[in-house]
C-alpha cells in the first residue's frame, strides 16, 4: 500500500516513540559506549509527547501503521527565521526510507515557509549514513558537529602547559571571562564561519554566575601571571548517556598553539573521570577550521551532525502562478513568425 503523508495525530505518539527508540538503539562493537537516551522507548515517548501539538508535524502512514514522522520547533524570538528539527522529532523505517523522508520534509517545509521560517536545521546521528545522504540530497549541509571521546582513567593527572596554571574560576575572574567570550564570538564572525557577532553580555554574565553556584558542572580557567588565557566549561550531557559535555571553550588568540586548550581539555577530562562519566565531548562549527582541527585532533569522534538549509525568503512573495503571457510579444502568442522553428530543450 502507498505511503500517505498526513498531519501528526495524538494517536500516533506510541508508534512514533517506538520508531524513534528503534532508530537509535546501539548496535555493534560500540553498543556499550554511551548512546542517545531516545533509545529507551519510555524516554522517547515522553519527548514525543512534549513536542506534540507545539508546532507543525507530519506522519507517514502505510496501511494504518506509522512508518515515519517529522516535527519542527518554530522560532520564538522576533525576527528569528530558524526552525529546528531535533533528534527526537524525526524517525523513519521501512524499505524506502529515502523517499519517505523526502515526502515528509516536502510537507513540513511548506508549512515552515508559510510562517516565515526560512532557515531549517536538523539533527541526525552521525552513524545514520542513509538519513544523512537523504538530507544532503535535499540541500542540507553540515553546520555543527558533536563528538565524544573516552574519559581518562580515574586519577590521571591533568596535563600541564609550561607557565600556565589551571584552576576553578572565581567571581573576580568575571571581567576577563567576558572579554574571552566576546573575543570568541567575534572570531566566529570571520571567514569561513561568518556568523554575526551578536554579543548578549548580560546573558553570558548570568550564565557564568549560575555556573559558579552549580556543583554539577565545572568552569576551569588557564592563568599566567594573573592573566586568563582561556576557559572551558563542562556539565552532564542532557541526551547522551554517561557523558559530560563541554559548553563554552575559548583560548585567547595570542595564546593559541601553546598547549592552553590541551591543558584545559585535560582538566575537564580529569573532572569527568572523577564524576564517574564514561565519555566527554564538545560541539563545534564545521566551518571553524581551528576548532575542527583541535577537537578531532584530540580524539573527539562525531556522534551527531546538525544540518542546515537556508531557504530564499523571496519564495514568500514571488508568485509562481503569475500569468506572464500578456507581457510577451504577439508573435510569441501565435507561435512566432512564419517559418519559425520551435525551441528545442537543451540536452
Amino acid at each position: 500500500m502507498t505511503v500517505e503523508i498526513v498531519p501528526f495525530q495524538s494517536g500516533f505518539a506510541g508508534q512514533a516513540a517506538a520508531l524513534l527508540a528503534e532508530a537509535h538503539t546501539p548496535s555493534g562493537a560500540g553498543a556499550s559506549a554511551g548512546g542517545w537516551d531516545v533509545a529507551d522507548v519510555g524516554v522517547a515517548r515522553r519527548l514525543v509527547t512534549r513536542w506534540q501539538g507545539s508546532g507543525p508535524a507530519v506522519a507517514a502512514v502505510r496501511d494504518g501503521v506509522v512508518v515515519g514522522f517529522m516535527a519542527a520547533t518554530l522560532p520564538t524570538l522576533p525576527g528569528d527565521q530558524s526552525a529546528r528539527v531535533r533528534l527526537h522529532q524525526h524517525a523513519c523505517a521501512g524499505p524506502d526510507r529515502r523517499m519517505t523522508y523526502r515526502r515528509l520534509y516536502a510537507a513540513l517545509s511548506g508549512r515552515l515557509a508559510r510562517v516565515g521560517a526560512f532557515q531549517h536545521s536538523l539533527a541526525v546521528s552521525a552513524h545514520d549514513q542513509d538519513t544523512l545522504a537523504c538530507f544532503f540530497e535535499l540541500g542540507f549541509g553540515v553546520d555543527q558537529i558533536r563528538g565524544f571521546r573516552p574519559v581518562p582513567r580515574p586519577g590521571t593527572p591533568a596535563r600541564e602547559a609550561r607557565g600556565i596554571r589551571l584552576r576553578t574560576a572565581r567571581a573576580d575572574d568575571l571581567p576577563q571571562m567576558l572579554d574571552l567570550s566576546v573575543e570568541l564570538t567575534r572570531f566566529h564572525a570571520r571567514p569561513p564561519m561568518l556568523r554575526p557577532a551578536l554579543d548578549d553580555l548580560r546573558a553570558i554574565r548570568n550564565g557564568f554566575l549560575a555556573a559558579f553556584d552549580d556543583d554539577r558542572q565545572v568552569l576551569l580557567v588557564a592563568e599566567e601571571q594573573g592573566r586568563l588565557l582561556g576557559l572551558m566549561q563542562a556539565h552532564p550531557d542532557g541526551s547522551y548517556l554517561g557523558a559530560a559535555r563541554i559548553g563554552l571553550a575559548v583560548v585567547a588568540a595570542s595564546s593559541r598553539s601553546a598547549g592552553v586548550g590541551t591543558a584545559l581539555l585535560s582538566g575537564v577530562g580529569a573532572w569527568a573521570a572523577g564524576r564517574g562519566f564514561d565519555l566527554y565531548g564538545a560541539e563545534w562549527s564545521s566551518a571553524n577550521l581551528v576548532s575542527d582541527a583541535f577537537w578531532r585532533g584530540r580524539g573527539m569522534v562525531p556522534a551527531l551532525f546538525k544540518l542546515s538549509r537556508l531557504i530564499d525568503s523571496r519564495v514568500a512573495w514571488a508568485d509562481a502562478g503569475f500569468d506572464h503571457r500578456h507581457l510577451l510579444p504577439e508573435s510569441f502568442e501565435t507561435g512566432g513568425p512564419p517559418g519559425a522553428q520551435p525551441l528545442a530543450p537543451e540536452d
